[in-house]
């Protein structure tokens, strides 16, 4: 088994970083925390993100 440079892990740890976030707004969202608005912050900066697509009505 080929043995993975240490750029290609921390890209792989930045990509599983950026999932995390994503989950955490959902969760957020789902559990009704109000303290930040979803729609208009996390959708207006990327509103092509999974979570943004998934709550799009």
């Amino acid at each position: 088994m080929k043995k993975e440079t240490s750029s290609n892990v921390l890209e792989k740890i930045d990509v599983a970083k950026e999932r995390i976030k994503e989950l955490q707004i959902m969760i957020n969202h789902w559990e009704g925390d109000k303290s930040a608005s979803f729609w208009d912050t996390e959708c207006s900066l990327n509103p092509s993100s999974p979570c943004c697509l998934l709550f799009n009505d």
